[in-house]
């Protein structure tokens, strides 16, 4: 079975543990009965360890303050829980995707900046067929409705029940690149201010005219979760793969940068001006070239 990023952070908390005290693999699992190789596999999330078997390592590990010991058995009662409709893609999708997948599935808050791209959770599929084939290093043409089909799942999340809180902060490039051409972008301009009336999705613009702001290094995407005890995650997405940071002065410093971000964005009513002025010299662009075409 698929390990799960639940399961992995779980394990790499074990180890993290262990490796605090000094002690080494082979001596705990001598200690606990374990073969090594066990006690390997559920420091990689490979196996989900069993209550028991945590309870008796928690205790080797000398940990007895109740507020820790019921984070590390309610982290294991979590990755002991089915994953959601992403399992039957798990062994197909490269794991830092389905990595992404499960965390904005399981998220209660989205924060997310994308200076040159409209976030996937808001795209058109038009729109997403558009991006897809435009890089042929991300996937074969044959496979291109595959993708797409997930990424529509994927957003099912904002329009069921409990969707988590979604603040996008968008590029004005995102918004005039006319990616797939004028009627796809049109269709997706139009999905944008249809989303921007959910209570529970915000859209910022950030205009060109902001000039240098904190995101200039590129975008990234913040997810936030119900328990108090899970921290944050950052997501930074490369052309080769996803960065994952969770450590505290990295949360810290994402959520700096995403606060001035918002601060530099137009507010979400200008905001939609902005989007809605560009629909129309869209619309204008469309006219002029079908007057032309009918000459």
């Amino acid at each position: 079975m698929a390990s799960t990023i639940r399961s992995r952070r779980l394990g790499g908390d074990l180890r993290k543990l262990r490796e605090e005290l000094g002690l080494k693999d082979d001596a705990v699992a001598r200690a606990m009965g374990f073969s090594r190789s066990k006690l390997n596999r559920i420091e990689l999330g490979e196996n989900k360890v069993a209550p028991n078997d945590l309870k008796a390592l928690l205790d080797h590990y000398g940990l007895t303050e109740p507020a820790q010991r019921e984070h590390f058995m309610a982290a294991a009662k979590d990755a002991r829980k089915p994953a959601g409709w992403w399992q039957r893609y798990l062994d197909s999708l490269p794991r830092e995707y389905a990595d992404f997948i499960e965390l904005e599935a399981t998220s209660s808050a989205i924060q997310t900046f994308q200076p040159n791209l409209i976030p996937g959770l808001l795209q058109t599929p038009a729109y997403m067929r558009a991006v897809i084939g435009a890089n042929p290093a991300i996937l074969p043409p044959a496979d291109i409705e595959g993708l797409v089909k997930i990424k529509q799942d994927r957003q099912g999340r904002l329009t069921g029940d409990e969707p988590p809180r979604l603040w996008a902060i968008i590029g004005e490039s995102a918004v005039r690149q006319r990616v797939g051409g004028c009627a796809v972008m049109l269709e997706q301009l139009r999905h944008l201010e249809q989303m921007a009336t959910a209570p529970h999705v915000t859209i910022q613009v950030l205009p060109h005219s902001a000039g240098a702001h904190a995101g200039l290094a590129g975008g990234f995407v913040t997810f936030s979760f119900p328990s108090e005890r899970e921290p944050d995650i950052v997501c930074v997405e490369t052309q080769t793969g996803t960065l994952y940071m969770d450590e505290p002065g990295e949360r810290s410093a994402y959520g700096e940068i995403f606060d001035h971000l918002r601060a530099a964005a137009k507010n979400p009513a200008d905001s939609l001006t902005l989007i809605h002025k560009v629909m129309e010299e869209i619309e204008q662009t469309m006219k002029q070239e079908e007057g032309e075409g009918s000459r």
